[in-house]
């Protein structure tokens, strides 16, 4: 019977030995909190599986036959292993030791987590940081990471967090670059650094800005290339108030409010949200999110 215990489901052990322990398959459901009929099935299955008779049905319950005897035997002893094994992981995750792969975009890591991480290290000595700086949406789901901090309105249905708030975005240019032209009646004497492949050099996102008239050019996907474009006077940038207002040599290019943008998600597979240094690491990027609330969606501080 050993060989073909092993490869049963454990479902079905489990369903045994609540059968064995009640003696009714009523006592059985109840305490696996299923239907009776689920427990019928489960233990039909079972036998057929063994291809032996496990339990003499009878009005007043079930009984076991020898080769069900022999099954709880070794049912036990299964027990015993899994639940050790059981705690062993549990122990190795509660010592809280290990990697952890996490995704985000590279503004957010040098703006706000870089002056952060000491503070993590120091409390979690035994965990190690893989910090991708991407904007590729990495699949958690296969361990590609194990956490994200996407800023996306409708993160994929597989994965699991908390949304907190929108960033905010604004247009920023250096000073001179301002001072040299008269945007408002001359739109063609200054250009839109441009971020994306476009059909027009009027895109939709530059349309309810006050610069509608004034061209794109170019098509820089890196933020910190459009930033030190901007700060060498070679146009406006629309890019998140949390780098654009830290950026030396840059001003705000209007004075309409910061425009919110994509929500920020904090985000991990559905089968690691319980694990404990994943439950670290997302309590800590909460904790550093919320903290750059102000400069995430453009609150500038009071003079």
């Amino acid at each position: 019977m050993t060989d073909e215990f092993h490869r049963m489901d454990w479902e079905g052990i489990k369903t045994f030995r609540e059968v064995m322990n009640g003696g009714t398959v009523r006592m059985a459901a109840k305490a696996l909190q299923v239907h009776h009929s689920t427990v019928s099935r489960r233990i039909e299955q079972l036998e057929q599986a063994l291809g032996v008779t496990l339990f003499e049905r009878r009005p007043e319950g079930y009984f076991p036959t020898s080769a069900g005897e022999d099954l709880a035997r070794a049912a036990e002893s299964f027990a015993e292993e899994l639940h050790g094994v059981e705690r062993h992981i549990a122990g190795r995750d509660n010592e809280l030791t290990g990697t952890i792969k996490v995704t985000m975009a590279e503004p957010f890591a040098i703006a706000m987590f870089a002056e952060r991480l000491p503070e993590f290290c120091d409390a979690y000595p035994g965990l190690e940081l893989e910090i991708l700086t991407s904007y590729d949406l990495l699949d958690v789901a296969r361990r590609e990471a194990d956490v994200a901090i996407r800023m996306d309105n409708n993160p994929p249905d597989t994965l699991v967090g908390k949304r907190l708030f929108a960033y905010h975005t604004s247009i920023y240019a250096h000073p001179e670059y301002l001072a040299r032209r008269d945007l408002a009646a001359h739109p063609e004497q200054g250009r839109w650094l441009g971020w994306s492949e476009r059909e027009s050099r009027f895109p939709d996102w530059t349309q309810d800005t006050e610069f509608a008239k004034v061209p794109v050019w170019g098509n820089f996907a890196s933020i910190s290339l459009q930033l030190e474009m901007a700060r060498r006077q070679m146009g406006l940038i629309m890019v998140p108030c949390l780098v654009g207002d830290r950026t030396p040599d840059l001003v705000r290019a209007t004075s309409a409010d910061p425009a919110p943008s994509r929500d920020i998600w904090i985000l991990t597979h559905e089968d690691l949200r319980r694990t404990a240094r994943i439950r670290a690491f997302m309590d800590f990027a909460e904790a550093v999110l919320r903290d750059n609330r102000d400069a995430l969606t453009g609150k500038l501080p009071e003079n």
